[in-house]
């Protein structure tokens, strides 16, 4: 009975041990740890909308039955309709070579996004669409205020005179 306690014991202890990471996880780990620094820095880049990467370095795990994983690196980059497409593949291709010199990156650049054009009204900054409409709501706001401003003065003149 004894035995059967100090056995559930330890096993209780074990099982409350933290876990200890191997090479593959702490590789994993690194790997997740360099794709998001190189995804911050690809999406940094003038006329990327958003960018995704992902990078697998070959891992032997000294306890696995299985061989290596294959090492595999994608960039997929998001750009807007007038970003330079080449400029941009040129620079990713250059950082995913600074960031995992051992891994060729499968590298795309499509369009997924239009540029809106801006227009200045004042001091505010709007879609070229949007640049006549707005003039109007102002005109109009800059009427109602006036005429306003003309009948509070009229009807405070009156006010006055009957005094």
């Amino acid at each position: 009975m004894r035995c059967a306690v100090l056995v559930v014991v330890a096993f209780v202890a074990s099982s409350c041990a933290p876990v200890v990471d191997g090479p593959l996880e702490r590789q994993r780990a690194a790997d997740r740890s360099d794709a998001e620094r190189l995804t911050a820095q690809l999406a940094a880049l003038p006329g990327v909308v958003r960018a995704e990467v992902m990078l697998r370095r070959a891992t032997r795990d000294p306890l696995a039955t299985a061989p290596a994983t294959a090492p595999a690196a994608s960039l997929v980059i998001i750009v807007d309709d007038r970003a330079d497409r080449a400029a941009i593949h040129a620079a990713a291709r250059t950082l995913g070579r600074a960031t995992a010199p051992e891994l060729e990156p499968a590298i795309v650049v499509e369009v997924g996004a239009i540029r809106p054009q801006l227009a200045k009204v004042g001091p505010f900054i709007v879609e070229a669409s949007s640049k006549a409409p707005l003039k109007a709501a102002l005109a109009i706001a800059f009427a109602l205020i006036a005429a306003l401003a003309g009948w509070i003065a009229v009807r405070q003149r009156r006010g006055n005179s009957a005094q």
